[in-house]
């Protein structure tokens, strides 16, 4: 795997999937097509004839997998089997707008997400992207978003948890894989990654960041346990 590339084709997969979610709204799965498709392709182009990875906008169907799951029915990001068996998912989450109001929403349900895939015994991984700075809107009548009242700008607080999470022992409710990446986007909607020396974060992170959590190394990670899981 050629890391430049695996990192430029990501860029222009959240690339896309940023501008389907301003032109079609947070509720419109068009905004998730882009993203999706790319991690299901990446990992098809780089595993054996004997792995297939479904997804919305890739594989026959086009569309996402439900798994039964160990307390109730899950539909899945990304799904790979190995001779048509669910080995892993792959779970994504893109937090656009208000992140700190929901960060904690957002990890409760992570936690709980993946309890509920490895207690069935199909490995559980998730990659997160943030913005580095997030926009926060005010909530009009019907969940609508309002007018923006201001920028949040990501930290090591923020991101605390999930380093705790990365370095805690092997239970079920830790992923078996994390990864993340914290994004800038400009006025057209094209994404590049932040400057994270710019940014208040400590060194450690900084460092989990741009290796343990990178998306180059997500993939080869995946790639890695799609062996270990077949």
């Amino acid at each position: 795997m050629n890391k430049e590339e695996i990192g430029n084709t990501f860029l222009q997969a959240i690339s896309a999937s940023f501008k389907a979610y301003n032109k079609h709204g947070a509720r419109s799965n068009k905004k998730l097509i882009p993203i999706h498709s790319w991690f299901a392709k990446t990992i098809n182009k780089n595993t054996e004839k004997s792995y297939t990875v479904m997804s919305l906008g890739s594989g026959k169907k086009g569309k996402e997998y439900q798994l039964e799951g160990k307390y109730f029915p899950k539909t899945l990001d990304i799904t790979i089997f190995c001779e048509q068996k669910p080995i892993i998912t792959v779970s994504f989450k893109f937090a656009t707008s208000n992140y700190k109001q929901n960060s904690n929403n957002y990890f409760e349900n992570l936690l709980g997400e993946t309890a509920n895939i490895r207690r069935v015994n199909v490995a559980f991984t998730h990659f997160l992207v943030l913005r580095a700075k997030t926009p926060y809107y005010k909530k009009e009548k019907g969940n609508k978003r309002g007018k923006q009242k201001g920028v949040e700008i990501i930290n090591e607080q923020d991101l605390s948890k999930y380093v705790k999470l990365f370095k805690d022992q092997d239970f079920p409710h830790k992923p078996d894989l994390l990864g993340m990446a914290i994004l800038d986007f400009d006025k057209k909607g094209e994404a590049s990654f932040a400057d994270l020396g710019k940014m208040n974060l400590g060194k450690n992170t900084i460092e989990l960041l741009n290796n343990q959590f990178a998306i180059d190394k997500f993939i080869e990670k995946i790639i890695a346990l799609c062996r270990f899981k077949s």
